[in-house]
């Protein structure tokens, strides 16, 4: 690593390819500010050019970026090029900054493999930066972090001879510590020195227990359950950071083909969900009005309690693009 007025370069050396088979590569987390950090990712081939391999410049969004649906504009005020070489070859390409946010947080570009059974050189050159360099390490690794702590606290929920708290759902009950939860949030700490037995009669066991389970580990996982529920959840129990990641896992999987259901089904309720599909809506009109949900929605939206102020919205906001 070296740095030359306002310019930072990290590189790392990569095995060849017959040390590391096909697998993705990952660098160490390194920054160029205090709380600007990156990644960068090295695929020994491209999946539609057997030809070439790809790099990718990861960021990794930091605490106000992990819960921003916007784009992360403290990024826009550097540039970033990628390059790859050995002894004998160079390349280098230039990609832009302003379009990273938790919807696209990689951004990248294939290069000709080099084939000569070398070592090769991966790395970014960033101008306009303020290098920091905590934490730094050069070595490569294929393997995710450990989350030995994480999960066990997590084995810690729904074993009743631990628990002081019996959780009667909708669909069957769940064991927890009253002290774990009371220090974890105001709600509970004040609901919990009245009750030892709940009954929860309009959410699922497992939308419960991952709520739960994100007050003890302090971790969500959106693979085993609706973003949308939880956020239902996390609201009614006035959990505003679980809230906020629901919020944000929602706009991450937000389509041309989900927007509308989301938006009359459930988003409608909640200002602020509304108005982040809403803004996807705008920004990617020309699909969204040839599916059938929309259709069908604009023919016919009387029976929702709010269809016609939804759509004046929409059209307001299509408008005001118009004008700009």
């Amino acid at each position: 690593m070296f740095v030359n007025k306002g310019k930072a370069t990290f590189e790392f050396t990569v095995p060849n390819n017959e040390a590391i088979g096909e697998k993705s590569v990952y660098t160490p987390i390194f920054s160029t500010a205090d709380d600007m950090f990156w990644q960068l990712e090295y695929q020994p081939s491209d999946p539609e050019n057997p030809n070439c391999c790809l790099i990718f410049l990861t960021a990794i969004p930091n605490s106000e970026e992990a819960v921003s649906t916007q784009f992360w504009c403290d990024r826009a005020s550097i540039s970033a090029s990628l390059f790859i070489k050995n002894a004998r070859f160079s390349k280098a390409y230039t990609i832009t900054t302003d379009d990273y946010s938790l919807r696209s947080k990689s951004w990248g570009k294939n290069f000709n493999k080099i084939t000569d059974g070398s070592s090769v050189i991966i790395g970014v050159t960033f101008e306009n930066s303020v290098l920091e360099s905590k934490g730094y390490n050069s070595t490569l690794s294929t393997k995710p972090e450990s989350k030995d702590i994480s999960e066990t606290w997590g084995r810690e929920l729904d074993v009743p001879e631990k628990s002081d708290v019996l959780f009667n759902v909708k669909d069957g009950v769940v064991y927890a510590s009253k002290s774990i939860l009371s220090s974890r949030s105001e709600y509970f700490s004040g609901f919990l020195k009245v009750y030892i037995v709940v009954d929860v009669t309009d959410t699922s066991k497992v939308v419960f227990y991952e709520m739960l389970r994100y007050l003890y580990t302090d971790e969500v996982r959106f693979n085993l359950v609706s973003p949308i529920e939880l956020f239902k959840v996390a609201d009614k129990y006035i959990l505003s950071n679980l809230r906020q990641k629901a919020r944000v896992e929602i706009f991450k999987r937000l389509s041309t083909k989900n927007a509308m259901h989301l938006l009359f089904n459930e988003a409608w309720q909640w200002n602020d969900l509304k108005y982040d599909i809403m803004d996807f809506i705008v920004e990617n009109f020309q699909k969204i009005q040839e599916t059938p949900e929309y259709k069908k929605l604009s023919a016919d939206n009387k029976g929702h309690p709010a269809g016609i102020e939804i759509f004046q919205e929409i059209v307001d906001r299509l408008l005001k693009k118009s004008l700009k």
